[in-house]
């Protein structure tokens, strides 16, 4: 792969994940790349094929390794623990990925099956959770809503940090949203509970 087609695909990455600009034009592409929207037509042929190439790389090098830190043989809490670090590593630097993975979810086929493909090894870790819940080591109503709240507290810090910054409002140099290892004691005081 050339120089020049990984500069382009870096600039999609960044576009869709860093900026959340989901409706990215070629143009846009050419220029946070510095590259020739020809040569982007030579090497991708079309807006949706560079799309759906770059998805597949989002998948197999930021999704993939977050999500297997949850399918582990480690004990629940050291699960969550090990997913919140990989998301805090990952949601630094593409604060939108999770809204690109919901957006993206019913139009791409590598999406679909890649989730359809985890909700196999995901149904152990939905038991492991319910069978907590059950013992009351967690106080949730299921397990569903245990993930929901995991998930979004794992990353949607990060996108509305980005917002606030957007927005330039006055706020400490050192942000709560950048403090990740308190971040993540917060939110596993949150999922299990602060006696745990």
């Amino acid at each position: 792969m050339s120089d020049t087609e990984n500069k382009i695909k870096a600039a999609t990455v960044d576009l869709l994940l860093k900026e959340g600009n989901f409706g990215f034009t070629l143009y846009d592409v050419a220029e946070r790349s510095k590259a020739n929207r020809t040569v982007i037509h030579y090497y991708f042929r079309s807006r949706d094929n560079l799309q759906a190439i770059v998805t597949k790389e989002i998948l197999n090098t930021l999704v993939q390794p977050r999500y297997e830190t949850l399918v582990c043989q480690d004990d629940l809490k050291s699960k969550i623990l090990n997913f919140l670090e990989e998301s805090d590593k990952i949601c630094r630097l593409y604060p939108y990925i999770d809204v690109f993975l919901m957006v993206r979810l019913k139009v791409s086929h590598d999406l679909q099956k890649y989730f359809q493909d985890m909700l196999e090894s995901f149904k152990d870790l939905i038991s492991e959770v319910q069978e907590a819940i059950d013992r009351k080591e967690i106080n949730y109503p299921d397990a569903q809503v245990f993930l929901s709240d995991l998930f979004s507290l794992s990353s949607f810090s990060y996108i509305f940090s980005n917002f606030f910054r957007n927005l330039d409002l006055p706020v400490h140099r050192k942000s709560i949203f950048d403090d990740c290892r308190n971040k993540n004691g917060r939110i596993l005081d949150i999922l299990f509970g602060r006696n745990n």
